[in-house]
């Protein structure tokens, strides 16, 4: 009886339930890093704030800001909370991964692509962050897992059947670019989908892809315009990036060799060797595009491929000699391998080198009304010193920033305009919170010259205290 329940099950089912198991084991444990209190800034303003942010920057991270600024509005804004929607989203990616992996192979492979994708130590780290890449990956596997479905359709189907299929589609591609342009490269493997698996649909997916481009054509112009700004530290990739990249999908050598080899093994079947470019052509195509102006060369934009990849590697567990004994197995070889990386990813320094949390315990811990803060800026501004203290510090602690001529706020920015002339932006706070990157015997070493001249003329520093990744100088007024 407890079989044949077993085998009734929905093959989606186990991978969802273990990449949500796994998404909500210590959600809140790793603490934020950068681009999470980036997220936490934009979604806490208000929605005239968000959209002049989005006028000036980050308007491709828009779509997600939106969301997250209703969820926040509702549950909260705690590390959990925050990243709870990714790991939903990559739960859903895992139940999805199955489905498409049962409709190109089979039951049972796609069983095996969903857990494998629950699994990559790289899927676990993106499910436990507040960004938008577990949605984009659920985005992508929803687009493909639809067209896979319009090009397998019955011949019973009307003509108006088939248009609404292709416009479901074509929203599945709306939904991926408004949450991450750069996903569009899937388009590469559905070409190449269309090619090999019905030609004469090709009309049927033009059509689709020009209509979802045409919806994200405001989008991809302001993208195109912020991107001198957002992703000109991205460094442009050789031949030689392509190995690193496929290690960085996964995080780890050992999950990256095994899936490789059961994608080898997956070629023994026709189906899989036609399927094999899938994985690698928005790879290639990413790399390509990178070579001009811009370059977009970074593992987590390319999350995505991830479950197309664990698809092949599903079919080649069930391609496996004796796959009903072999296959289970490479699974249990597989979980063993992701195990030390999995443990690491929920860790509370897989996101983050700064102790953010233990620099706002000790303000907080030793806080007088009237203190200010001098956080690092200068070229380190883009590391977000001054959200992280804000962020841990409680708010009945929070501390004037010193030197802050106009807030990020108000400049509709991530990050504030600080006064020109320091010493003119004193005003007789009697101690003031001095806090900078690395460890070192002088609070002060970390500011730039004006600063420390204006502070050194005015203040003593009487203590001085280190967390990972930070100094903390306690200047009181002389």
């Amino acid at each position: 009886m407890l079989l044949q329940r077993l085998r009734r099950t929905p093959v989606w089912l186990p991978p969802a339930l273990l990449a949500l198991l796994l998404g909500f084991w210590h959600l809140g444990r790793p603490l934020l890093w950068r681009d999470e209190l980036a997220t936490w800034s934009a979604t806490s303003r208000s929605l005239g704030q968000l959209w002049g942010l989005l006028g000036n920057v980050d308007a491709v991270s828009g779509a997600y800001y939106l969301f997250l600024h209703g969820w926040t509005a509702v549950l909260g804004d705690s590390p959990a909370v925050l990243r709870a929607p990714s790991a939903l989203a990559i739960a859903l990616a895992a139940g999805l991964t199955a489905a498409l992996g049962r409709r190109l192979f089979g039951a049972r492979a796609g069983l095996w692509a969903g857990l494998l994708f629950a699994l990559v130590p790289a899927v676990l780290r993106y499910a436990q962050e507040a960004r938008s890449y577990g949605m984009v990956t659920a985005a992508v596997v929803l687009a493909t897992w639809q067209l896979v479905r319009v090009l397998d359709c019955q011949p019973e189907w009307s003509r108006r059947r088939m248009r609404l299929e292709w416009l479901g589609y074509a929203g599945a591609l709306v939904l991926t670019g408004a949450l991450h342009l750069v996903a569009l490269a899937v388009l590469t493997s559905h070409l190449w989908l269309v090619l090999t698996r019905r030609r004469r649909a090709w009309r049927g997916l033009l059509a689709a892809t020009v209509l979802a481009l045409a919806v994200l054509s405001p989008l991809l112009i302001a993208g195109r315009a912020e991107s001198g700004r957002q992703i000109n530290w991205i460094q442009r990739p050789n031949l030689l990036a392509f190995p690193g990249m496929v290690h960085d999908l996964t995080s780890s050598w050992p999950i990256t060799i095994a899936l490789l080899v059961l994608a080898v093994v997956a070629c023994r079947q026709r189906d899989a060797r036609r399927y094999l470019p899938v994985p690698f052509l928005p790879i290639v195509a990413v790399w390509i595009a990178s070579q001009g102006t811009n370059s977009y060369w970074v593992e987590r934009y390319l999350l995505f491929t991830v479950p197309l990849w664990t698809v092949l590697a599903g079919a080649g567990a069930e391609n496996l000699p004796r796959p009903r004994w072999t296959a289970p197995a490479a699974l249990v070889v597989v979980a063993a391998l992701a195990l030390p990386g999995l443990k690491d990813q929920s860790g509370l320094w897989s996101h983050t080198g700064t102790d953010w949390r233990g620099a706002a315990r000790i303000v907080s811990a030793d806080h007088r009304p009237g203190d200010a803060m001098v956080p690092e800026r200068g070229g380190a501004a883009v590391y977000m010193l001054d959200l992280g203290i804000d962020y841990y510090l409680p708010a009945k602690d929070r501390l004037k920033d010193l030197f802050l001529a106009k807030p990020a706020v108000a400049r509709d920015d991530l990050m504030g305009t600080e006064c020109a002339v320091p010493a003119s932006c004193l005003n007789g706070a009697p101690r003031v919170w001095v806090i900078t990157f690395g460890h070192a015997h002088d609070a002060l070493a970390g500011l730039p010259l004006p600063q420390q001249r204006a502070l050194r003329a005015h203040y003593t520093v009487t203590e001085i205290k280190y967390v990972k990744g930070l100094t903390l100088g306690l200047l009181v007024e002389r």
